[in-house]
């Protein structure tokens, strides 16, 4: 293990970290048209609303009035007419220096593990991209509920890149189609829950979807199916303490993005090792 490149990817992780958690805090809570248009539909009785909140790109959004600009008279979407209109989250403050100081290390412990799984190859640094974005991302989604593309697209592109320098450094071009149709496969089965079941899933988290599929992708298709495993595990996880820690049942929602930011850093670091435990011992 080269403690040098650990320490080093610490510290910027330590750096970036407060960076993105200062940035994190300028993306402002509304709601997504197409999230607008669901909470304005009845629920059936029978559907299940314990489900993460959807999480979708702040560029579509339209920006929370203040109570000056409100609207008027209810019209026929609006709450007054019996259905939902419009909902905006509350502005959350500025990050605080707890919620700064964890976001760092957070980041820094990321970045080192990265560098303890890599070393010294080409595929350290898009990884390490990606998990920075990652913790960006899920900073955004637990203050105001939305999966920003200012940190998915950007994360994305640089990855993307990275990857390839990395497949033509190593002629490994088998990795880059993997990478390929792991992000693809993904986006296109959250697209479809997404699709059929609005209310449980986010077009945020169906980006989001695509980015970890390619991540995973590049180091194997098992490391996509580790990944995704895991997400969806802590996600219910997250949901069910959360249900029994405010008593809303099925009604209670949640920020997936975290979870989904979770099952990615575990299907990088340990995906082949718990592909090959998985079956060499079932």
């Amino acid at each position: 293990m080269n403690a040098a490149l650990v320490a080093g990817c610490a510290l910027g992780g330590a750096l970036i970290g407060a960076a993105l958690d200062v940035a994190a805090a300028r993306v402002p809570p509304s709601q997504d048209p197409v999230d607008e248009a669901v909470a304005a539909t009845p629920m059936p009785r029978g559907d299940s609303a314990l489900a993460p909140a959807p999480a979708a790109s702040e560029a579509d959004r339209p920006v929370a009035q203040p109570p000056s600009e409100a609207p008027g008279p209810a019209g026929p979407g609006s709450a007054a007419g019996g259905d939902a209109g419009p909902v905006t989250r509350p502005v959350p403050g500025p990050p605080g220096p707890v919620e700064l100081v964890a976001t760092a290390v957070v980041t820094a412990v990321l970045l080192a593990a990265a560098a303890v799984r890599f070393g010294p190859v080409p595929e350290l640094a898009p990884y390490c991209v990606l998990f920075a974005g990652l913790v960006g991302i899920s900073v955004a989604d637990l203050r105001v509920g939305l999966v920003p593309r200012v940190f998915l697209y950007p994360t994305l592109a640089l990855m993307a890149m990275g990857l390839v320098a990395a497949s033509a450094v190593a002629g490994n071009w088998a990795a880059l189609a993997h990478a390929a149709i792991g992000g693809a496969g993904a986006f296109v089965v959250f697209f479809v829950l997404w699709w059929f079941v609005p209310r449980g899933i986010g077009f945020g988290d169906v980006r989001l979807a695509g980015l970890m599929g390619a991540g995973l992708g590049w180091l194997g298709l098992a490391d996509v199916y580790v990944g995704f495993l895991s997400g969806f595990v802590i996600g219910a996880l997250m949901g069910t303490v959360k249900m029994l820690a405010q008593g809303t049942g099925r009604k209670t929602r949640f920020p997936f993005a975290p979870a989904l930011a979770c099952g990615t850093v575990i299907g990088v670091l340990w995906g082949s090792w718990l592909a090959s435990y998985w079956v060499l011992h079932t």
